[in-house]
Order: C-alpha cells, then sequence, then structure tokens
C-alpha cells in the first residue's frame, strides 16, 4: 500500500498512551476500544471491523501459537500482524488446493496449471 491507513482499529489491550500519541501520528482516525476515540459517524463502522476481526484473532492466538508478538511497539506490532495474516492465508490456500476447491482459472493465474 505504501501508505498508512486513514482509520486504525485495535482492542483496548494497546491503550496507553504511547500507543495512542503514535499511532495518531500515522493514522487519521484510532478506536482502541473506547467509542469516545472516534467521531460518531464512523463509531458504528468501527465497532463492526472490530468485531470482525475477533475471531481471526481468537484463532490466531489461541490455536495457532501467535499470542505474543516477537517484534516490540507499533511496527513491530504492524509486521507480527502481517506475518500472522499471511501463514493464516497460506494455510487456508493449501486447504483448498488439497481439496481441490480452487478453481481452474486461480490455478492457471498462479502458475500451478498450464
Amino acid at each position: 500500500m505504501n501508505q498508512y491507513p486513514e482509520i486504525s482499529v485495535t482492542d483496548g489491550g494497546y491503550r496507553s498512551n504511547k500507543n495512542l500519541n503514535i499511532s495518531k501520528k500515522k493514522a487519521d482516525t484510532v478506536f482502541m476500544g473506547r467509542s469516545d476515540d472516534v467521531p460518531e459517524k464512523i463509531r458504528e463502522e468501527c465497532h463492526k471491523a472490530r468485531s470482525a476481526t475477533e475471531g481471526f484473532i481468537a484463532v490466531a492466538k489461541h490455536w495457532r501459537g501467535m499470542k505474543c508478538s516477537l517484534y516490540k511497539g507499533f511496527s513491530g506490532d504492524r509486521i507480527w500482524s502481517l506475518l500472522c495474516q499471511a501463514a493464516h492465508n497460506l494455510k487456508k490456500f493449501l486447504q483448498l488446493y488439497y481439496k481441490e476447491k480452487l478453481s481452474e482459472r486461480s490455478l492457471i493465474k498462479l502458475g500451478l496449471l498450464e
């Protein structure tokens, strides 16, 4: 993307003055679990975004061994998050591949079929 997102949604566990100040420099709007973090017009969207990610986070933390970030700080958490997402997507891809549930078009695009 080569840029920071306009809105960042995290859980209350990352709420500290340091994290709030660092992230506000990088994102226009930061939602860290409290409704007063964001303007009322986007509050519902932020709550939905946070709810949608809770399932993924729970699975990654408790079943996939990704509970503690190996990197520290805002940038480190971003790196760890991207690594966790890549691992999750690769696992899902391999599940679909072995069950032969990927379309022929997708396999050709990935170079797995000619």
